[in-house]
């Protein structure tokens, strides 16, 4: 059964159980399944919040793999981010980088990221929109992006001089554009 999942922000979700969504409890996320009518549910099928302006934009990109324990209970979970070999950040060239504080992503972007319903949007109080993070599955847990990306030892800080076999590398199809900050080791 190929599940599509939704972007559902706590607020809304009496909204969208009203509207006939289903509820993963181990994922703790809101689905669709395949006979379900997805116009009844376009609000939360990862449409951009933000005009089709992206700070970031690459066209060889990949999800960035690993699994670690959670910061809360302690269990083994997986953690995404979106690693560019090459790419743009405001129009200047960059290469070797990821993006934390992912604030906003193409349609594109979000149905590539669907495989991993952990990394999804929460609402942040001090931003005007919502940013995406991972979370626990076990728990429900945000995992904070700076214990990830910000320091030598994080499984993001370094990608291409990371220990063989503790990052895997999916490619994503086609040109990549979100918005969030790049994240890069000066040498």
């Amino acid at each position: 059964m190929v599940r599509t999942y939704l972007y559902v922000p706590p607020e809304e979700n009496a909204a969208v159980r009203s509207a006939g969504g289903h509820w993963d409890e181990r994922l703790k996320c809101w689905y669709l399944e395949p006979d379900d009518d997805p116009a009844a549910f376009a609000r939360w099928l990862g449409a951009d919040p933000q005009p089709a302006e992206f700070s970031i934009i690459s066209d060889e990109a990949c999800v960035a793999a690993t699994t670690l324990p959670c910061s809360q209970c302690h269990q083994p979970i997986e953690a995404i981010c979106i690693y560019c070999e090459n790419g743009t950040a405001c129009g200047e060239p960059l290469t070797q980088f990821t993006v934390t504080d992912v604030l906003a992503m193409s349609d594109a972007l979000a149905r590539q990221l669907a495989p991993w319903p952990g990394f999804r949007p929460i609402a942040a109080p001090d931003r005007d929109g919502p940013r995406y993070a991972n979370h626990c599955l076990h728990c429900g847990a945000e995992q904070d992006d700076r214990d990830l990306h910000t320091e030598p030892d994080a499984p993001f800080f370094d990608i291409p001089r990371a220990a063989p076999g503790s990052i895997r590398l999916i490619p994503l199809v086609g040109e990549v554009r979100l918005t969030g900050d790049e994240h890069f080791t000066v040498e």
